[in-house]
């Protein structure tokens, strides 16, 4: 599996040069949208340092085609100031909580 390899690396150490330049990541949550590789890195790195820590981050299962990918990765999630871009206006209720839910990635 070439992609879950590329996307495993991506997720332990995110660069732009990881990314197309047309990459765009999209939170349902919020309907907020990043696109470009350096945005969408700038964003991962902002989040990590001062809204949402994550814990950790497993793969487990993928759907993989030629050129395309679908990941659902359990992800645990320390919440440091707020719900992020996760659980928008949730601050009284999430902020120090620890949280592991499952996110489906999908990468054409």
């Amino acid at each position: 599996m070439a992609l879950r390899g590329v996307y495993e690396r991506f997720l332990h150490s995110p660069t732009p040069s990881s990314l197309s330049e047309s990459a765009s990541l999209h939170y349902v949550t919020t309907a907020t949208t990043f696109s470009q590789s350096g945005p969408i890195v700038r964003h991962l790195d902002t989040q990590s340092r001062t809204v949402v820590k994550k814990k950790s981050e497993n793969v487990v299962d993928a759907v993989e085609g030629h050129h395309s990918i679908v990941l659902v990765v359990d992800t645990t999630l320390e919440f440091l100031s707020s719900g992020g871009a996760y659980l928008p206006g949730l601050e009284n209720f999430v902020t120090d909580k620890i949280a592991t839910i499952p996110i489906v990635r999908c990468l054409p």
